[in-house]
């Protein structure tokens, strides 16, 4: 972890989940995080539990201008960042017909434009040095679960945009995160008493293999070795993603029933 040493580090959905976690676990490295969350009590409590945190930047990231607000901050406080971990995002559960689609820009932007706009505005203002810009993404970006039609179009857009970036070899300083799904308010934030996506992991190992994975420098990084399995499995045994995919059929469809 030698890594982080006294780095310079920005954290995005600090206040809960992963981003929590990575905190937690950056903390006894470097005091010199800044971290974002739209929500002023979350960050109130991230100030009681790491007191010499550096920053702390309120600000909505579903929205066009929020990033001027981390940007602002990092230009009055800082020469350089040495890591970004664009972990704010959201979901949306619902049949694809009833998602809120009214409200699909202020998603987009909080999932793809900001993640990838935090990301340029910083890789320009590190030119002389180096820096690693982490996106959480989802495994929902390779294979769809019925129910999350927008999100699942968010997180493919991201991945769809690194590919582009390595492909151009000009991505070296990016990598994906592709976590399943995880043991944080992630789906009661996206739904009434929505179903768990089968597996389920811990934040704070999610935690510990993204901080593993970019002392690697992994383009793709992912948590679960089960899913990474699954991936591999599933380009010679074509049963495995169908089978997965009705077992969640299932799940949503009483989720649809009980609603009703």
């Amino acid at each position: 972890m030698s890594t982080f040493s006294q780095a310079h580090i920005v954290v995005t959905g600090a206040g809960s989940g992963i981003g929590l976690e990575l905190i937690r676990q950056l903390y006894p490295f470097t005091h010199r995080i800044v971290a974002v969350d739209y929500s002023e009590s979350r960050l109130e409590y991230l100030a009681l539990e790491f007191p010499k945190l550096e920053g702390f930047v309120i600000a909505d990231l579903s929205q066009k201008e929020g990033n001027r607000q981390i940007l602002d901050w990092i230009d009055t406080h800082w020469s350089n960042v040495d890591f970004c971990f664009a972990n704010a995002g959201k979901a949306e559960f619902q049949q694809a017909s009833l998602q809120n689609w009214k409200n699909m820009e202020a998603l987009f932007q909080l999932n793809v434009n900001s993640p990838i706009q935090l990301g340029l505005e910083l890789k320009n203002r590190c030119k002389d040095a180096e820096f690693r810009h982490v996106i959480t993404c989802s495994a929902m970006a390779f294979w769809a679960v019925p129910g999350y039609s927008l999100y699942g179009a968010s997180k493919a857009a991201l991945l769809q945009w690194a590919n582009t970036l390595w492909t151009e070899k000009s991505g070296d300083w990016l990598s994906l995160v592709f976590p399943i799904a995880t043991a944080t308010g992630f789906f009661e934030a996206a739904g009434n008493h929505i179903p768990r996506a089968f597996p389920v992991q811990e934040p704070g190992l999610v935690a510990r293999k993204i901080l593993a994975g970019v002392i690697k420098k992994q383009r793709k990084i992912f948590p679960s070795p089960l899913f990474r399995g699954m991936l591999l499995l599933d380009q010679f045994l074509f049963f495995i993603r169908p089978m997965y995919q009705r077992l969640e059929y299932r799940k949503f469809k009483n989720w649809v029933s009980e609603q009703s």
